[in-house]
């Protein structure tokens, strides 16, 4: 039962950074418990510690909640043709002790073993004990609890404590804090003091800290409580008077109110003289892909195409899954549409980064700096079933605007350059010049992501693994 492990694992993924999330459906979230119980509709079984007994129950029951999980993978699981069997196929099949040994709740034996049976990692089941921290995790990935700034590294080495950048909508930003204050006392006692420097790393929610800062000559006194607020995803930085936008992660909730779109517009507005820009999305990991297709727009002339999608539907009279094409197109020119772009990308480039990547170099010929990236094209529908469970199903496929398939092989650099700062350099050089026009395409071998241990790279379509480093722990 590797398989089984392997889901467990699975369950621990940081979905902010790889899948892409496309809506949340809250059924029955007003129904009474008993209407919402998984066996309401036949009868609650007490949890048993007898094992024979589990297997027996187990292997006689088919709950409504995996009864409703499971036409949702019929109608909307993308591969559903190919993985999915009849319902008796699941049914009283999982390893009783090593779902016992997982903590999962008897009642979601099956559930838990039909959604493993299913190739692609994206695809998974978590019961409502592990739904709400999951939500939990998801609502408050992109907030922190901090004073809101960074210092410049270049005056510690002189015992100053200059501010480099203050995080919007930070404590720090709304006390008035700007980039140039120095700091000279914090609760008033110099920084240089231990108990005094750790105020400027530690912080607690609620806790109310005093500075005096040194502005233009002047000293003033600055107070603030420290808060809970949502971190930016986008920065913006120079280098040899070329600007570098950094995208992180796409977000709906960031430090603006249009998200990481709202963030990065905001920058592209704000370097409108500039005739060439880089778009750093190395490390990326994806995120909402409404966010990256409003922000591929932007870089785009009316009448573009920005992606191709291919979704799933549920053909309920004729009780079957069908499948709708979608051309997402620009309707209006974009504030970038006759900027030149040039894009750094890495191999943890993923999702909707390459979503990005591959929207405006179909379109642009932008040349793309760094390696290969991850090669995920494909995308998850994420909903609560009337259980409070949660579930996560492939129904999504992407394609660039004539119909190629990067899924599984990435987008391949046209300089493939491995070290970060050689390729910043060489991302400069392009964006200077402005004559670069992009030849290279997507990768021709699998970049081994999606296929599950002991399988050949090419017999999975749509396996995913999530590096161990972007994994969240419950």
């Amino acid at each position: 039962m590797d398989q089984c492990r392997h889901l467990f694992k699975g369950v621990q993924r940081f979905t902010s950074l790889t899948n892409t999330i496309t809506s949340f459906v809250f059924c029955g979230l007003f129904l009474c418990t008993t209407a919402c119980s998984p066996d309401s509709d036949n009868g609650a079984t007490p949890y048993s510690d007898n094992l024979q007994e589990l297997i027996q129950i187990s292997a006689n029951t088919a709950s409504s909640e995996f009864i409703y999980n499971y036409y949702l993978l019929r109608y909307h699981y993308i591969d559903q043709d190919k993985e999915l069997g009849a319902p008796q196929d699941y049914i009283g099949k999982a390893d009783i002790q090593e779902m016992l040994d997982n903590d999962v709740p008897w009642d979601y034996f099956n559930v838990y073993y039909m959604y493993d049976q299913m190739t692609d990692n994206y695809t998974y089941y978590l019961d409502p004990s592990r739904s709400i921290t999951w939500l939990n995790q998801l609502v408050n990935a992109t907030k922190t609890v901090d004073n809101g700034f960074t210092l410049d590294s270049s005056y510690l080495p002189t015992g100053k404590y200059v501010i480099a950048s203050v995080a919007k909508k930070s404590p720090a930003e709304k006390a008035g804090l700007r980039s140039g204050d120095e700091i000279i006392a914090i609760e008033g006692v110099p920084p240089t003091n231990d108990i005094a420097y750790n105020r400027l790393t530690t912080a607690n929610e609620g806790d109310i800290v005093n500075f005096t800062i040194k502005r233009d000559s002047t000293t003033r006194n600055i107070s603030y409580v420290i808060s809970t607020y949502n971190v930016s995803t986008v920065d913006l930085t120079f280098k040899d008077s070329i600007p570098i936008i950094t995208i992180h992660e796409f977000q709906g909730q960031t430090s603006s109110d249009s998200g990481t779109y709202g963030e990065f517009i905001g920058y592209l507005r704000e370097t409108e003289k500039y005739k060439s820009t880089i778009i750093d999305l190395r490390d990326n990991g994806g995120g909402d892909i409404d966010q990256c297709i409003a922000m591929s727009k932007a870089l785009l002339a009316k009448g573009d195409t920005v992606i191709r999608m291919d979704s799933t539907k549920a053909d309920t009279i004729n009780k079957r899954q069908i499948i709708e094409t979608v051309y997402h197109m620009a309707t209006v020119d974009g504030i970038g549409k006759d900027r030149y772009f040039v894009f750094l990308a890495n191999g943890n480039t993923a999702s909707c980064s390459e979503t990005m990547i591959v929207s405006i170099t179909s379109n642009k010929k932008s040349p793309v700096v760094g390696s290969t990236t991850y090669g995920k094209g494909i995308g998850q529908h994420i909903q609560l079933t009337p259980s409070l469970a949660l579930n996560s199903i492939t129904s999504y496929k992407f394609f660039d605007k004539n119909g190629s398939i990067f899924h599984k092989y990435g987008v391949v650099p046209d300089f493939p350059i491995n070290n970060k700062a050689q390729a910043l350099y060489k991302a400069v050089e392009l964006a200077k010049a402005m004559n670069y026009t992009r030849t290279a395409g997507y990768g021709t071998e699998n970049t081994g992501h999606f296929a599950k241990i002991g399988s050949k790279p090419d017999t999975i379509p749509g396996s995913y693994i999530l590096p161990e480093e972007y994994r969240k722990k419950f």
